[in-house]
């Protein structure tokens, strides 16, 4: 169950008491931590009214968690703290507490193949796009275009949160079942996405139908 911020309670404070709650549930220490700052860096990322400042903290967000496996599930004994084709490297430091440091596995390691049904979005390689051809079509479209560096980083952002939908998507479905918190985690998500692609769509001048992440939403709903 995610742990959720008190009102009134500082950062600290949360943390604090989230890691608790989290290494009770049998996280290693780092991860608890990293697990923990992703529920405060999200609840503060939904209060913000600002469109452009919520942007480029989703932006932020996705760089500082990048390769840490979030959704990692200790029960059906996924206990690697970081995305396939990432590799833990010790750990670093996120507001004075050591969270796992995952790093891309060299190319000398891996060949990093895409695999059938899924693309190469600017460096990031998606994992469950096979599940949506919406997605394939519009990021397909995207990584044509000449685009500043800032929109490529907010091109890879979006892609990530899309491929995190898909993959709770994937487990609803092996599983047979969905819980609150996985559709409650699609539906935050899923507006993040649409945030990042209207930003994306003023940079390009375009406008994008992205309203087929709303039916992954439904799916997921239907399972619980």
């Amino acid at each position: 169950m995610p742990v959720n911020p008190k009102k009134g309670e500082r950062e600290e404070e949360f943390i604090s008491r989230c890691i608790a709650e989290e290494i009770g549930a049998g996280y290693e220490n780092p991860m608890a931590a990293a697990i923990c700052y992703s529920y405060w860096r999200k609840d503060k990322m939904s209060k913000m009214t600002d469109a452009t400042s919520k942007v480029m903290a989703k932006v932020k967000y996705d760089a500082e968690f990048r390769g840490i496996n979030l959704f990692a599930d200790l029960e059906k004994g996924e206990n690697d703290p970081c995305w396939e084709n990432y590799v833990q490297v010790g750990t670093k430091d996120m507001d004075g507490r050591e969270v796992p440091n995952c790093v891309p596995l060299s190319k000398q390691e891996t060949k990093l193949e895409v695999e059938e049904g899924e693309l190469n979005i600017l460096g990031y390689h998606t994992k469950n796009f096979k599940l949506c051809p919406g997605a394939t079509s519009l990021f397909g479209h995207l990584i044509e275009m000449p685009l500043e560096e800032d929109t490529i980083g907010m091109v890879r952002s979006a892609a990530q949160i899309a491929d995190n939908v898909f993959h709770l998507e994937k487990l609803v479905i092996e599983n047979g079942i969905a819980t609150q918190h996985q559709y409650e985690e699609a539906v935050l998500l899923v507006d993040d996405f649409k945030d990042i692609m209207e930003e994306i769509d003023e940079e390009v001048g375009m406008v994008h139908d992205v309203t087929f992440m709303d039916g992954h939403i439904d799916v997921i709903k239907s399972y619980i």
